[in-house]
Formats: C-alpha cells, structure tokens, sequence
C-alpha cells in the first residue's frame, strides 16, 4: 500500500482542507516545514517520508478561479523522481494535455468536475490508463457531480462502470471527511471493491491513526492519501515504517 501525501494549492500557497469547505481553507501549519510554499512542501514530504508520489489539488482551477500551472510545473522540475498526481478540475484533453507537458505525471479526472461519465471515457481514450486515474468524490457517502447531472450517486455503482469503461485506478475521496479526523469508512471501501475487483483504490478523506492504516491495507486498499496527519505528527516516519513492515 502507498502512503501518498497530499498538497492542497488555492492562490499559490498550500492550505490546510478541511470538509471541503473551500472558502474557509487557510495556509497550512506544519510540524514539517516553516510556511506554506507548495514547492517547498514537496521536498518537505520528500525529505521526511522519501515520498515517491504526491496529489496535488489545483483548487483554483478546480474551483474556476483561475490556476497555479506555473506552481505545478516549478514542482515537477524541483522534485523529478515524484510522480505528480494532479487534480485540476479537467473536463477535456486540452487541460489534460497541458498538466502533463506542466509535469504532471498521472492526471485525475474527478466525478466533481464532470456531469457524466462520457467526458472521463474521452480522456481514458485519449490519454490512456497509465496517465489517468478517476476520483469518486463523496459527500455523506453520496457521489458528487458537477450539476446538473443524471448519473447515478452510488459510489459502487459508478465504480463498477468505471471498471466497464476500462479505468483500472481510482481514487475513493469520503470530501466530508477531509481534515477532520474522523477516519474512512472500511466498510464503504469494501463495497466498491466488491463492485470493481479490477480497480486498484487510492483511499483518501480523515485518516489519523496507524491502526487505521493498518486496517486500509488489510482492506485492499492500494494507496492511501495523507496530509493532515502527517502535518500534525501524528502518524510519522516511524509509523509508516512500521505499517510497512507488516504487510
């Protein structure tokens, strides 16, 4: 199971989210590093966890408030060896094409930014499944979708079409969750699984315990996105190592 950090870029700093209530989202505060420079952050999660991909989340571009491409690009060139997950609210292969000629390795088409699946089919397409990933993103366990939108709000369901339309990673974002705490549910990460077996899950949204992670890789998860726990120091190197060394 991967441990992937996450790194949140509104207005060219790196903020702290929290619910997804991007309004109130403010500069992070780090036991990792002193500001809250985004390039600056990824060598942080590089230097402290030897971290070999990160997400990254243009909330901008995601949000329609302009983009932070040129900050994308300086952290692709900063930190080379980190495959660069990144989730700037694309809908077409133009923005697509131009997050990975930023340095973006691995593109997230996100259920938030689309109103259907047919969009996300263009871009597997195009783009193939090694450059794309698709984000179920939730609310109180319900899909989100970019209104107006017919398409089902049931996370297994829409996993299972994703398997059908051939996408084999997603990530399972519980965005209510995110900040919080409050864990991920396991037993949701069960059911879309069950209903896309061929699905590799990046599971992301309120981890804050090892005994957690634990349980997501006993679960089936293939990654894991972190970045208030590691923020805080509450789960650490030594934690990781540890999760690990137990698979």
């Amino acid at each position: 199971m991967q441990v992937i950090p996450v790194i949140d870029i509104m207005r060219g700093i790196a903020v702290h989210a929290r619910r997804g209530e991007r309004s109130v989202y403010r500069p992070i505060r780090s036991v990792l590093l002193q500001g809250a420079d985004p390039v600056a952050l990824l060598r942080a999660y590089r230097s402290a966890f030897e971290s070999t991909a990160v997400y990254v989340a243009d909330l901008d571009a995601i949000m329609g408030n302009g983009e932070n491409l040129a900050i994308i690009e300086k952290m692709a060139v900063a930190e080379p060896e980190i495959t660069l997950l990144v989730d700037a609210g694309i809908h077409d292969t133009l923005q697509a094409r131009r997050l990975l000629d930023a340095g973006a390795k691995k593109v997230i088409i996100a259920s938030e930014s689309l109103a259907a699946f047919d969009a996300a089919s263009g871009l597997l397409a195009v783009l193939g499944t090694e450059q794309t990933l698709f984000s179920l993103d939730l609310t109180a366990h319900a899909m989100i979708w970019r209104e107006p939108s017919t398409e089902s709000r049931d996370p297994s369901v829409a996993a299972a079409h994703l398997a059908s339309l051939g996408f084999r990673e997603a990530i399972l974002l519980e965005m209510d969750r995110i900040g919080t705490g409050g864990g991920i549910d396991v037993e949701l990460l069960d059911q879309v699984t069950t209903a896309a077996p061929g699905i590799r899950f990046i599971v992301g949204g309120g981890i804050a315990s090892v005994a957690e992670l634990v349980r997501l890789r006993r679960a089936g998860a293939s990654g894991v996105l972190l970045a208030t726990a590691l923020h805080s120091g509450t789960i650490t190197r030594d934690d990781l190592n540890r999760v690990m060394a137990e698979a």
